[in-house]
Formats: structure tokens, C-alpha cells, sequence
């Protein structure tokens, strides 16, 4: 048993690092290609309504008032800045 452990530990924290790196890859792309599509969004004029795309625990925190944990949730679960996490959450506030 201490065999094989031996030999496949070092091949399961090798896949884990190649296969994170690639996540942070890919968050990162996304991250970018939001970024664009917001650009162009403010270019155009469209108006947008992304309240939908918030994730349900960050509507449960704003309804119960809670400001400050709604925004800490968005960026934890989506990654944004704390300015483009605050416009969402008061853009949310403005309309309950």
C-alpha cells in the first residue's frame, strides 16, 4: 500500500498543479473578456440588466440589509474588484 501511495502521490500533485494552472488560465481570459464585453457595452449604450447573473446568496444578503457581506460575497464568488462589486450591489440596493 505504502508502494503505491508512494508512486501515485507525487503524480496526483503534479496533475493538481498542471490542471490549476490551467484554471487561473482560464479565470484570468474570462476576467479579460468581461472586461471587453463592459467596454463595449458603455460604448453602445446598452442597457443591461445583470441582476440576474447575481448569485442567489448575494440577493439574500442585500434583502436582509447586509450591504457590506453582499459585497464581500460577489467578489468572492465571481472575482471582481471591490468598485465593480459595490456598483452591482448598489445597483441591486437602488432596486428592492
Amino acid at each position: 500500500m505504502a508502494e503505491i501511495l508512494g508512486v501515485l502521490f507525487p503524480s496526483l500533485v503534479a496533475l493538481y498543479l498542471i490542471v490549476n494552472t490551467q484554471l487561473d488560465s482560464y479565470r484570468k481570459r474570462i476576467r479579460f473578456l468581461e472586461v471587453k464585453v463592459d467596454a463595449l457595452i458603455k460604448h453602445t449604450g446598452i442597457e443591461f440588466d445583470d441582476s440576474t447573473l447575481v448569485p442567489v446568496e448575494v440577493h439574500k444578503a442585500v434583502k436582509a440589509g447586509q450591504r457590506l457581506k453582499a459585497i464581500r460575497l460577489y467578489r468572492k464568488i465571481t472575482g471582481a474588484g471591490l468598485k465593480e462589486a459595490s456598483d452591482v450591489i448598489d445597483g441591486l440596493v437602488k432596486n428592492t
